[in-house]
């Protein structure tokens, strides 16, 4: 009974943003890494000043979704796995707009 509680929009949305922004951690880490910069370097210098590469950087970010979804499809979580692809198409606007407007 109390695993349904999980089972819900809200913890989808939730799980599936934070699995962005983890995605978006790990990235950049890696480009960090490999580049020899700071973090703080890559953050501010090629997301915020290099308008090329916000869409690609948060697309890649985006990928590290798959990992909620697949657990919430895996345990029936029906409700929670549509609250992940709502996140998904969240940061799919920020990415048509990054791509295209900005």
């Amino acid at each position: 009974m109390k695993a349904k509680t999980w089972d819900n929009l809200i913890t989808g949305l939730v799980a599936g943003l934070i699995g962005g922004v983890i995605g978006f951690l790990i990235y950049g880490g890696c480009y960090s890494f490999s580049h020899g910069i700071a973090f703080s370097d890559l953050f501010t210098r090629v997301f915020l000043a290099n308008k090329l590469l916000r869409s690609p950087i948060l697309s890649l970010s985006v990928l590290f979704d798959i990992i909620p979804f697949y657990i919430f499809l895996n345990r029936g979580f029906y409700k929670g796995a549509r609250g992940v692809m709502l996140a998904i198409f969240i940061f799919a606007i920020f990415i048509v707009y990054f791509r295209f407007f900005s």
